[in-house]
Parts: C-alpha cells; structure tokens; sequence
C-alpha cells in the first residue's frame, strides 16, 4: 500500500490541488486580525491572485509581538520563532528598531526573510530587509536640512534615551556640522521623564530659534509633549523624526510640528489605493490620511513579488526573490519612490520616500518633498 492510499481521503490532496503557502505577520496587524491594517494586507494578495501574479493560494498567519518598549524582546523573538514553526516562508514585523535589532540574529540563523519597518542601521544581515518607516540617518539630514532653509541657526536638541534616540542624535550632529548649524543646547530625558515641563525650560531658556525631538515618539503620542509645551508657553518652530508618524492616535497631539512622513499626495498610487479600500469595505483605510495604511500596502506587495519571483518556496528562496525586484512602484514616499533590492543591498526604498509633513489645526498637512540646501554641494 502507497503512502497516499493509507491516507484517509478527506486529507488527500488532488495532483492538480496545492497546500497554501504560509506568511507571517508579527505584529503587523497594528488593530488585529480583521482589523483594517489585516484587511490592507489581505487586499494586495487578493489582488495579485485575481491578477494572476499569484497562482498559489496564501495563508495569512499572525502572532502578537508583544515587544518593546512596553512587552519585551523575548516576546518579539519567541514570536517570529514562532512563525518559523508554523511554516512561514517570510515574515513581516519586528517593526520598531528594538525589536528588529533583537530578532534579526535570530532571522539570519533560521533563514527565513524578516521585513521590518525600522530605522537603524543595526539591522543587517542575510535575511534582513528594511521597508523603513523611517531611516534614523536620513531623517536626521532632511530635519538639519528644513532648518537650515528656513534660516535657523542655533537648535535646541530634546534627545531621548532609546536605541532610535542615540542614533538620531550622532547622525544629527554630524548633518549639522556639514551645514553649519549650532547645537546650542541639549535635554537628554528618559521615554518617561519626570518633570519634562522642566526638561522644556531649560531649552526654551538657551535662547535657541528652533526645537529638535530626537526619539521614539512617545512623549508626543501620549500626550504629554502638548501640555508641558503650553504649561511654559513655548510654542518654538519645531520639527521632529519619523516619530511624527505617530500621529495616527491622534493628530491633536502632535499640534505646530513639523515631521519626517512618508505620504505625500502627489504619488499616484495612493488615491487608488483609498479607492480599492474604500470599494471592498465601504471605509476608508484606518485613520485615513496617513502613511501607515500605504506603508502597510506595500509590505503586503513586496511579499507577493518575492513570491512571484521566488525560485522556491523556503526561506532562502524567497530571499533571492525580494533580491530580484526591481523598480516596483510605491505607494509611500514621494512620486519617483520605488522599491528594489539586490544582494547586499536590502534597504528596500529607493527614491524621495521619505518627506516633510505637519500638523495644523489637528489636520495633516504636506509640507514638502526633500530639497537640497542652495550653495552646499
């Protein structure tokens, strides 16, 4: 008797029939499963199947992160080991800088690609892929950038104590030598300051023209950057990282900033993309507008052309196919903003994809593509 005749017939499988390939999210679901971020990544791969990039049907598999900085790094590794196990040929999550910097020795070692959104540069390796939400280097030169156009001169630096925050600031001081910007003054303060009123004050006191936030964005998501603002009736030209893109809990928090964001309304790809949202589910995309929906977006479709272009379906398969896209349009960042890799060169954007926005009256306004400062090159 064969091996396929000792199986009862509700497990068998018709030659003509396929088992669906397994990807993994940890942590990428940001509102769970069903949620509108789960739908967003749902509708890319339902779209390439009804396009016929995809011939093979997908299984979605989630798993709750629950990293830093609240959970713990543990957590984010079990969780991607987790998906590993499950039979995940790719992952998506890991997505702020700790925990992709926990998670990506442990992604080289069992050789399925991990594509985070962080913005450190100390997540390298073989299976490592950075669709960033951010780049701390590149938004450090766009901020030294808007400052220096706008005539400022003398910056005051709240940096915070995380792994963005130190990295931030080195490419920050560096930028701002190359332009030359004075640092004229610096608060270094923890993600949970005791007093940051008081951190405030002694800045606004340094008598600089402009405010820097160099961190993970917490203090402005959780609503306390607002109030010790006003509570010293401070209310400087400010601009901040891609920590700004934590306004999708709310934009009132975030009221007179200038932020490093990845929407930008001129991109052709991201009416139609609301549109086909909108069309399925009868809503808009979650928060609708901002970045983390068409970021979202592109994560699902840079999963489906790796398996499109994938040799074999194992993890070091699907490597090389994330390592032959070329020029895939994008809907976050700026509209030249395309997607490619090779080998050796795994940071996934290429183009204007990263940008200036702000808010104002509690609204996202475009502020602007990246523009060279006039005489510096």
């Amino acid at each position: 008797m064969t091996v396929a005749e000792q199986t009862p017939p509700k497990q068998r499988r018709a030659r003509n029939e396929f088992e669906p390939v397994k990807v993994g999210w940890l942590g990428a679901c940001l509102d769970g499963e069903g949620g509108g971020y789960d739908k967003i990544h749902r509708m890319a791969f339902d779209e390439a199947l009804e396009q016929g990039v995809l011939t093979r049907q997908v299984e979605h598999v989630i798993h709750i992160e629950d990293g830093l900085p609240n959970g713990s790094a543990k957590n984010a590794v079990d969780g991607y080991r987790w998906l590993v196990d499950q039979g995940c040929v790719i992952v998506a999550g890991a997505y702020s800088s700790d925990n992709a910097i926990a998670v990506a020795p442990v992604a080289n070692e069992l050789k399925v690609p991990l594509i985070s959104w962080c913005g450190t540069e100390r997540f390298s390796g073989e299976y490592c892929f950075r669709l960033g939400n951010g780049d701390c280097g590149g938004d450090a030169a766009l901020m030294a950038g808007w400052l220096k156009r706008k005539g400022h001169k003398r910056i005051a630096v709240l940096n915070e104590v995380s792994p963005n925050g130190e990295e931030y600031f080195r490419f920050f001081r560096q930028e701002c030598r190359r332009l030359g910007i004075g640092v004229g003054a610096v608060e270094t303060v923890s993600q949970q300051p005791k007093d940051l009123a008081e951190n405030l004050m002694h800045l606004k006191q340094s008598g600089c023209d402009a405010l820097a936030y160099m961190g993970y964005g917490m203090l402005v998501a959780q609503g306390l950057m607002r109030p010790a603002l006003e509570k010293i009736g401070w209310d400087p030209p400010r601009i901040m990282t891609t920590a700004f893109m934590f306004y999708l809990v709310g934009f009132e928090h975030f009221e007179g900033w200038v932020g490093i964001d990845q929407l930008c309304p001129d991109n052709p790809l991201v009416e139609p993309f609301r549109a086909a949202f909108h069309a399925r589910h009868g809503t808009n995309p979650p928060m609708w507008p901002n970045a983390i929906p068409v970021l979202a977006c592109d994560t699902a479709r840079v999963m489906v052309e790796a398996l499109h272009r994938a040799p074999i379906l194992t993890g070091p398969g699907l490597k090389d196919g994330l390592e032959r896209i070329r020029f895939l349009p994008s809907s976050t960042g700026g509209p030249r903003t395309h997607i490619a890799a090779a080998p050796g060169d795994h940071n996934l954007f290429k183009g204007d994809w990263l940008l200036y926005g702000r808010v104002r009256d509690a609204k996202l306004e475009f502020e602007g593509l990246y523009e060279p400062v006039p005489g510096t090159y």
